[in-house]
């Protein structure tokens, strides 16, 4: 009873701040905590062993977090695609390839994030520890194996998926590889790897687990006596009304953005200062669509524009505003987006740029894409703070969400063409002092935070 009121108190108060402060990844992992507490409190252990594979199988329910998503996305695209590049390559066909761009004829075709294998990888591991615990014999081998089976059975599969999109791109048109076909090439995928994944079951039953079917638990689930029954209706009304209270507290505690009316980036941000104004002649590098997709869905506003001087050199500038940064998962990692477009990230680092008596930690990072050489340099705001690591970025949102408030948020991100990074950042730090000094010192805060001593 002790074991299991503690579990669902740490689940309750979980669910508590994920669902207050839009922590998605909180509130639906809570529900492991919450349920197991429950069943330890009135089954005991006993109970949950019982529902134990029901339990550990909602970790499936639970999102990956963005950095995670990242983290394993990226190098998912570059062996897709480097895998299709050779495959291409062996049958005769025409191809390049830079970071996670195929050129195929006058094709150019991004592998793109969800073609990445990652969304496969999880439902095809998901199906087949549901498929080994229905269909017995039931044994840790033959789970193990089975499961260790998923990840080069998903991988195959999605890269003949997007082997065969590439051909029918190929060979019928850009319109002809989307759409229907799209969409049916990967439900195919997906049920072929399944088959295999049932098909290699099969080999590992017939030779690797003979004779291990386990009978049921026996009565593990049965209500026992009456007396016990009687003793449990005290923790379960206590439970339960635990339950209702957090319910019903969350809507009220959760915090609201703020009223105040949000920048406007095309006035906010000048046309010409110092040595600089705007070049009309040259139109920004348009995002790939999915990276678009994302973009408006994390920002309000976003705005790009490329700034010359009397020199002749130019400056890009992105900055980004966003009203609600409820989720401290959803900070949109420039390397991320990047490489989403096929740039190799050859150096990052974080560091600092002195501008207008601020300090502003940063993210400096080499992005190449063929003959392309751009030098970035980026950071974040939330509220008034500039936030470095997601970790900040989640105590920054806790604070002022705890608070009532949900702060805004802003990326600015700086950067030019140039096979010199180092002198690249130095000019770069030149132009973020000259803009900031054209800005008024109100609203360049939304830009580098307060001043803080």
């Amino acid at each position: 009873p002790v074991a299991g009121g503690l579990l669902l108190a740490a689940g309750l108060a979980l669910y508590f701040v994920g669902r207050t402060q839009s922590l998605t990844v909180f509130e639906v992992a809570s529900h492991l905590p919450v349920i197991a507490g429950t069943v330890l409190l009135l089954r005991g252990s006993r109970g949950l062993r019982a529902f134990g594979f029901a339990i550990g199988f909602l970790l499936f329910v639970v999102p990956l977090p963005g950095f995670v998503l990242d983290t394993l996305t990226t190098p998912l695209k570059e062996f897709v695609s480097i895998a299709v590049e050779g495959l291409l390559a062996a049958l005769g066909y025409p191809v390049e390839r830079e970071g996670v761009v195929l050129f195929v004829g006058n094709h150019q075709m991004l592998v793109a994030d969800a073609c990445s294998g990652l969304n496969s990888l999880y439902s095809l591991l998901a199906m087949g520890l549901l498929y080994t615990h229905l269909v017995g014999p039931r044994s840790r081998l033959r789970t193990t194996l089975v499961s260790l089976a998923v990840v080069p059975i998903a991988v195959v599969a999605n890269i003949l998926r997007v082997l065969a999109l590439v051909l029918v791109t190929y060979h019928f048109g850009e319109e002809a590889g989307q759409g229907f076909v799209h969409s049916l090439a990967g439900m195919l995928v997906f049920v072929s790897a399944f088959a295999m994944l049932v098909a290699l079951d099969g080999v590992v039953r017939k030779y690797a687990t003979p004779g291990q079917e386990r009978a049921a638990n026996g009565n593990a689930g049965t209500d026992g006596p009456r007396s016990a029954r009687g003793a449990r209706i005290v923790p379960a009304v206590v439970a339960g009304l635990a339950m209702a209270l957090i319910a019903a507290a969350a809507p009220v505690m959760k915090p609201v953005p703020s009223s105040a009316a949000a920048p406007d980036l095309e006035t906010l941000i000048p046309a010409s200062f110092g040595d600089w104004k705007i070049d009309p002649e040259v139109v920004p590098l348009a995002p790939a669509p999915d990276v678009q997709a994302n973009l408006e869905r994390l920002y309000r506003q976003v705005v790009s524009r490329t700034y010359v001087n009397a020199s002749g050199e130019r400056m890009m500038l992105t900055v980004a505003h966003g009203g609600d940064q409820s989720d401290a998962l959803k900070a949109h990692r420039q390397e991320a987006c990047y490489k989403a477009q096929g740039f190799e990230i050859q150096s990052l680092s974080h560091g600092t740029l002195a501008a207008s008596g601020r300090t502003i930690p940063v993210t400096r990072m080499h992005a190449v894409r063929g003959e392309r050489s751009e030098p970035v340099t980026y950071w974040f705001t939330m509220g008034d703070r500039v936030v470095l690591g997601r970790l900040e970025r989640l105590q920054v949102q806790l604070e002022n969400g705890l608070a009532g408030r949900v702060p805004d948020g802003m990326l600015v991100r700086v950067s030019n063409i140039s096979g010199d990074p180092a002198g690249s950042y130095k000019a770069q730090e030149s132009f973020v002092t000259a803009i900031l000094a054209a800005v008024p010192s109100g609203d360049a805060t939304r830009f580098v935070g307060a001043v803080r001593g």
